[in-house]
């Protein structure tokens, strides 16, 4: 009984315990605002692909992976592709709820994401 205690605490400490990070996100929106007042829409898919909806109508897309060694989601640009020497943008990994907001930066300016309700 105590091993199995013993695995069963492991697991939840392991890479594991992150495996619902971006789950907020499914089927909802997260709103970025930039320190510029430029606002964009995020959207995460649980196929582990986002896309992003610019203010000018433009949309970029890319795919997603979660804990990485620094236990942190890392989001890569696949369409238009990254420029040389431009890195994915990583962000703590957290169990994220709706309403839940979080800094970041990515190679054009810091932003707040916040968890909306809807597409």
């Amino acid at each position: 009984m105590r091993t199995t205690t013993a695995l069963a605490a492991a697991a939840l400490l392991s890479g594991a315990a992150y495996a619902d990070t971006w789950t907020a996100a499914y089927d909802n929106t997260i709103l970025s605002t930039y320190a510029d007042g430029r606002v964009v829409k995020v959207f995460v898919n649980a196929d582990h692909t986002y896309s992003i909806a610019l203010p000018d109508g433009n949309k970029l897309t890319g795919t997603w992976a979660d804990a990485n060694a620094d236990g942190k989601s890392c989001f890569t640009l696949t369409d238009p592709p990254p420029k040389p020497g431009d890195k994915p943008v990583c962000l703590p990994a957290k169990e994220y709820k709706l309403g839940d907001s979080f800094e970041g930066e990515d190679p054009t300016g810091k932003f707040t994401g916040v968890f909306q309700a809807g597409r």
